[in-house]
């Protein structure tokens, strides 16, 4: 039977992959919190600089980059499927609701 320890060796062969991993996906969680109240220019510059950053382009201190930069593979796969999610999930939730709305008020106006 597969365990959780298992399954994450199997995934990420170090520690710095796993770290690198899971602070691209709250970064990811990050920037769709800050999608999904509404600022989406700053979520989306926001993405951009933590993707910059992670690849070394942009020069900042390496003192709390290391993990990142050390296998960035892993930290901007997980940032961009964060992100896309948390965006996709606001496309959806927007396109839905409007219908949602719409069925609501007619069928209040049904019942009168």
């Amino acid at each position: 039977m597969a365990t959780v320890e298992t399954v994450l060796s199997s995934i990420f062969s170090t520690v710095p992959e796993l770290h690198s991993g899971q602070l691209g996906l709250l970064s990811g969680v990050l920037i769709g919190v800050i999608y999904w109240h509404g600022y989406r220019q700053s979520s989306l510059a926001l993405l951009t600089a933590f993707y910059l950053l992670a690849l070394g382009i942009v020069p900042a201190s390496t003192r709390g980059l290391t993990v990142i930069q050390s296998k960035p593979w892993y930290f901007c796969s997980f940032l961009i499927l964060a992100s896309l999610v948390a965006v996709g999930g606001r496309a959806v939730r927007t396109r839905l609701s409007p219908s949602n709305r719409t069925r609501s008020l007619e069928v209040g106006q049904k019942d009168v």
